[in-house]
């Protein structure tokens, strides 16, 4: 063993004498937390998981001071490498346990929840208090934390409306690699609470989308909203891009959807190659309980056969104070989007909504084929563009397909007013990975199965995957969840990436806070 593996054995030794069962070094967990949705990183020395922010604190010291890289997670649903680790040795912070709702204060309209909280789990406590967070979280949101939709950013509930998860955020409170804790926000000033995000410079702005960059965030305080006592639902289905892209940017600059979810039709064949919505009980299930028995009923009858699989579909809802509120967001989207498609039953949004966390099982295909998507944050003017660039490479690369068994189906969305969201989801026939065995259901996998191994695919659609976010980088596009894959620095500005490789030396001057992340 060499000198510095001993001295990092040492430590690891140390901590578990501390620790007990908070420090993991079972070599099958290990791998489990090495890996993501989409690939595996180096072998981890081990996993620490903290229960309280000093505790996390002296041992992240601890670790930097003796070299050991340093890598957070939340509920890991990555697939862009953002907590696999790029150095060796490197330990993994798990922050699971960080799971406290803090304090819910109704009054003042904000929440104070540790990072490990799950955004279901969030859900759940305020719903309890007749309050919401704008935002409230990812579809994967049933395992997805507060703390990772702060680092690699996230979007869907709300964000057609509400913007993404910074949007909502009013303050934080880090562990940097040097071992210091820091307050972001009015609760950075003495004698103050942390009701308010702006108090000089937004030093919290800093820490939303470094993917752990610049520290391990413990404590998030988000904004606070009455919920909405009224909700509706509209559907159409287009014939051409076009159409969809138009209907989404009218919805979008009038603000009048909460969420928007939109199938190319390669997506809607998939979506209907799946189990069919009336042997899901639990979806038929919360559908009635939110919308009667009627839409249940419809819901089974016709599963997911309501849109024509040969057309684009757009979903969305609608939410208001009132039933005259939620009525005219209704008329005026019917209005607009009339010139586009055609209304069609709204049964796929009411299933989203009564069921808004149900997306672990998604990220295998129908024949559990492996997946990966692939996104692109573009101005409305340009979403066209973006759309007809990558059926283009698509087309270009249909022979490779086809000899691998690869298919790609793409969604699209928006946030807030300004952006579209496209995003191509690739699957391809391959094993599945220890994340997948942990995470996906265990009687969802034994009835699609499992393909097993095929290399050369799994080599083509990683080719492909880099293609994809190259057109969309060749096109303007932003990103959320840039892990270690999304070009970040490649064409930035100089100034404003010096400035940031400032603030990365001042908070960890060894380098050694998830390396690699934001390296492109």
């Amino acid at each position: 063993m060499s000198n510095d593996n001993a001295i990092a054995q040492d430590v690891i030794t140390g901590l578990q004498a501390r620790w007990g069962k908070g420090i993991v070094t079972d070599a099958r967990e290990l791998e489990y937390f090495a890996t993501d949705v989409y690939s595996q990183g180096q072998s981890l020395l081990a996993v620490l998981r903290p229960t309280d922010t000093q505790q996390l604190a002296d041992a992240v010291k601890q670790l930097t001071d003796a070299g050991i890289a340093v890598v957070p997670r939340g509920g890991g649903m990555s697939y862009t490498g953002g907590y696999l680790a790029a150095h060796s040795p490197s330990v993994l912070v798990d922050t699971g346990a960080l799971d406290k709702i803090v304090e819910i204060n109704v009054e003042d309209a904000y929440v104070v929840v540790e990072a490990g909280v799950t955004w279901r789990a969030l859900k759940e406590a305020l719903d309890a208090k007749g309050v919401r967070t704008p935002y409230f979280g990812p579809m994967s949101g049933s395992h997805a934390t507060v703390g990772g939709g702060m680092s690699q950013g996230a979007i869907f509930h709300g964000s057609a409306r509400y913007g993404c998860s910074a949007d909502v955020v009013l303050g934080l409170q880090v562990v940097t690699a040097n071992g210091d804790i820091l307050s972001t926000g009015s609760a950075a000033a003495a004698n103050t609470t942390p009701f308010f995000r702006w108090y000089g410079p937004d030093l919290t702005g800093l820490f939303l989308g470094d993917c752990g960059l610049l520290g391990i965030k413990t404590r998030i305080v988000l904004k606070l909203i009455p919920k909405h006592a009224h909700i509706d639902y509209l559907s159409w289905q287009f014939q051409t891009a076009e159409g969809l892209f138009g209907a989404l940017g009218v919805l979008s600059r009038n603000g009048l959807a909460s969420e928007t979810a939109a199938f190319d039709p390669a997506l809607t064949n998939i979506r209907m190659r799946r189990a069919s919505l009336s042997s899901d009980v639990k979806a038929l299930t919360n559908v009635i309980k939110k919308g009667g028995l009627i839409s249940g009923l419809k819901l089974a009858v016709k599963g997911r056969d309501i849109v024509d699989q040969q057309q684009f579909s757009l979903h969305i809802t609608l939410e208001g104070d009132s039933a005259a509120e939620v009525a005219d967001r209704v008329a005026r989207a019917r209005k607009l989007v009339e010139g586009f498609g055609e209304s069609v039953e709204p049964s796929i949004p009411k299933m989203m909504a009564a069921n808004p966390f149900a997306a672990w099982n998604s990220m295998l295909g129908p024949q559990g084929e492996r997946w990966a998507p692939v996104h692109a944050i573009v101005p409305h003017s340009r979403s066209v563009a973006v759309f007809n660039a990558l059926q283009a490479l698509f087309a270009r690369e249909q022979a490779t397909m086809d000899a691998h068994g690869i298919f790609i189906g793409t969604l699209m969305s928006s946030v807030g007013a300004q952006a579209a969201v496209i995003e191509p989801c690739i699957y391809w026939p391959d094993s599945h990975n220890a994340f997948h065995l942990r995470t996906v259901d265990a009687d969802h996998r034994e009835r699609i199965g499992c393909p097993g191994e095929h290399l050369d695919a799994r080599a083509a659609a990683d080719n492909l995957k880099r293609q994809i976010a190259d057109v969309m980088r060749r096109h303007g596009a932003a990103n959320l969840q840039l892990g270690k894959f999304y070009d970040y620095r490649a064409g930035r500005d100089p100034a404003a990436l010096a400035v940031l490789d400032a603030i990365k030396a001042q908070l960890d001057p060894k380098g050694l806070m998830n390396p690699g992340v934001l390296s492109r």
